[in-house]
């Protein structure tokens, strides 16, 4: 999110739900929660609200709650710890705090990175939270984004698609986002065997702009997974020899049916993991659209990938 101006707004909002039974204030009242974030270009304000939690001060000891943004890296949870949060008797509390948008609580990490919210007992490892009480998946409520947006290029596959470029970008904005940085890869040709079509660097950049505003003209209706806060890529694929092959759209979603865009009708076949995540139900990625950049069909290279049913899918929203 390093590209944001101060001119960008967004929100995001997590409906919290209750994961450990042991913390309600009354056996029928069960708590909940919401958390509303605010983010206007790097500067995030983020509330906090619960109610029927336990009180923190109890009979034996006095509770504290911890409010903790998670991201997933290599498989693996990334708690950051952003506030403490205090329930009065009635059960009810809240909870404020301000953070670097661009870079959460000076971990290196953006917004972007985290995925779900959780509330959890306060433990003596700092590091570390205690047993989850309430938890929540982040989703983009609103987006009001800056006139001049840039595309900011990505490696959303690691080393597993080495020969390809990703630039991310939010939609809504392609008119204006096609301006590439560069998608010079190297001194070689990008003319493709045996085509006699101009593929100069600005003639692909000009039938770049023009296919993919011809081709990907509906995405903006796709339901998307929630840890992606909305955005979405473009890419250029290339042969062994440095010549674009594949114009490439994807759609950040989970690996399940609900989050394949259209169910695979509109050519969104192709499903690639983040690194860290595998091709299991659930597990996060991209849907990917490839079209050819001479003719501006959409082409199909690969076998495509069959999702597993939403039944099967051990994440939910």
């Amino acid at each position: 999110m390093g590209h944001n101006t101060d001119s960008e707004y967004r929100r995001y909002s997590a409906v919290l739900r209750e994961d450990n039974r042991n913390y309600a204030i009354t056996p029928t009242r069960r708590p909940r929660g919401k958390a509303i974030v605010d983010i206007k270009g790097s500067q995030g304000f983020m509330k906090c609200s619960v109610k029927n939690l336990k009180p923190s001060k109890s009979e034996f000891s006095f509770l504290y709650y911890g409010i903790w943004l998670v991201s997933e890296e290599n498989h693996k949870k990334v708690p950051i710890k952003t506030g403490i949060l205090k329930s009065n008797s009635e059960g009810v509390g809240e909870s404020t705090f301000r953070f670097n948008a661009d870079n959460v609580k000076g971990t290196g990490l953006d917004f972007d990175s985290f995925s779900s919210l959780e509330v959890c007992i306060e433990s003596t490892h700092k590091t570390a939270p205690g047993e989850r009480v309430l938890i929540g998946e982040l989703e983009l409520e609103e987006a009001n984004l800056s006139e001049d947006p840039k595309l900011e290029k990505v490696s959303p596959f690691g080393s597993k698609m080495p020969q390809s470029q990703w630039w991310k970008f939010y939609p809504g904005l392609l008119d204006s986002l096609m301006e590439y940085p560069s998608i010079q890869k190297d001194s070689k040709s990008h003319r493709q065997k045996g085509d006699k079509s101009d593929l100069s660097v600005q003639g692909l950049k000009e039938r770049t702009q023009e296919t993919l505003l011809h081709g990907c003209s509906n995405f903006g209706d796709v339901q998307i997974g929630s840890v992606f806060q909305g955005h979405q890529l473009v890419g250029l694929e290339y042969d062994r020899e440095g010549a674009v092959k594949y114009l490439a759209h994807g759609i950040p979603g989970r690996f399940c049916l609900r989050d394949q865009p259209y169910g695979g009708a509109t050519g969104y076949v192709y499903w690639h993991p983040l690194p860290g995540q595998q091709y299991k139900a659930g597990d996060y990625g991209y849907w990917l659209i490839h079209i050819d950049p001479v003719s501006g069909e959409v082409v199909f290279p690969r076998k495509p990938t069959k999702p597993p049913s939403c039944e099967e899918c051990d994440r939910t929203y």
